[in-house]
């Protein structure tokens, strides 16, 4: 089994593979995969996919997993690696319970599932603070929502560039958006008059789901972020959006918990019990 660095000519391998979680869709890997460092082995019956970033661990096989295990089994005794997986779904856990594996809730992969008609009408006592930050956002602003992103892309390089310094947040935004157009993206932008002052891109993985790549905003302007997702959601005909994982960070767990989400999206990891 030889692992290779993750390239555009591997998403047509993952154009039947069911929506499972954020992990498993293509353009989530590409725009992660030199920040988490994955790599990627497949053949005609499993995906693998390999991080080493952090603590190094195997993604649950697609496909055949059982089949994809045994060969993780077999590339680890060579290499001498722990064998342990994470972002396994529910659906799989028994699979790897009965191959002896121990399982246990990753809560840092858990991805966040909001109902879009929530966040569309902002309704309710659950989310009095956002329709006050939105409030307090049009006190000072006139701002005016855009879908053009395709239209925007270098001005949304330079609005990322100027307004965010961290790697994690850098490196992938830039990655996804010079690959709008290969993975028909949709997204959005807020304008005060000329002054971008937040975007977002998503993508559609089902008839009934969204998937939110990246919501960036310039903080300076209180509200913004709460504007932004409302229109977003107004302009978006679907059910629920998946906004990913919180990635075990205090701070994001707390601002998602804030938007209510409808569910969260459990997932599992395992390891070998010795």
């Amino acid at each position: 089994m030889e692992l290779k660095e993750i390239s555009l000519n591997y998403k047509e391998l993952f154009r039947d593979v069911d929506y499972i979680s954020s992990d498993y869709v293509f353009s989530y890997i590409y725009m992660y995969s030199e920040l988490y460092g994955l790599k990627m082995y497949h053949d005609d019956k499993t995906i693998i996919i390999r991080s080493t970033a952090g603590r190094p661990s195997f993604y649950m096989p697609l496909g055949d997993t059982e089949y994809g295990i045994k060969l993780v089994l077999q590339y680890c005794r060579k290499h001498r690696l722990k064998p342990n997986f994470t972002k396994i779904p529910g659906s799989q856990v028994e699979i790897f319970r009965a191959m002896n594996y121990k399982i246990k809730e990753d809560r840092n992969a858990f991805d966040y599932i909001y109902s879009n008609p929530d966040l569309a009408a902002y309704a309710g006592p659950d989310f009095r603070k956002q329709r006050n930050n939105v409030s307090n956002y049009l006190r000072t602003n006139t701002p005016f929502y855009s879908s053009s992103i395709a239209d925007n892309i270098e001005k949304c390089k330079e609005f990322t560039l100027r307004h965010y310094a961290e790697t994690d947040v850098v490196q992938p935004t830039l990655k996804i958006l010079d690959c709008i157009d290969e993975f028909n993206l949709k997204g959005g932008i807020v304008w005060n008059g000329s002054d971008m002052q937040a975007f977002h891109i998503y993508e559609k993985i089902t008839d009934k789901m969204v998937l939110s790549h990246v919501e960036l905003t310039d903080n300076s302007y209180r509200g913004v972020h709460a504007y932004m997702i409302n229109e977003m959601s107004k302009n978006m005909e679907v059910e629920f959006i998946n906004k990913e994982d919180d990635m075990g960070m205090a701070g994001l767990r707390r601002f998602k918990q804030n938007y209510n989400p409808c569910t969260l999206l459990v997932k599992y990891s395992a390891c070998p019990d010795l």
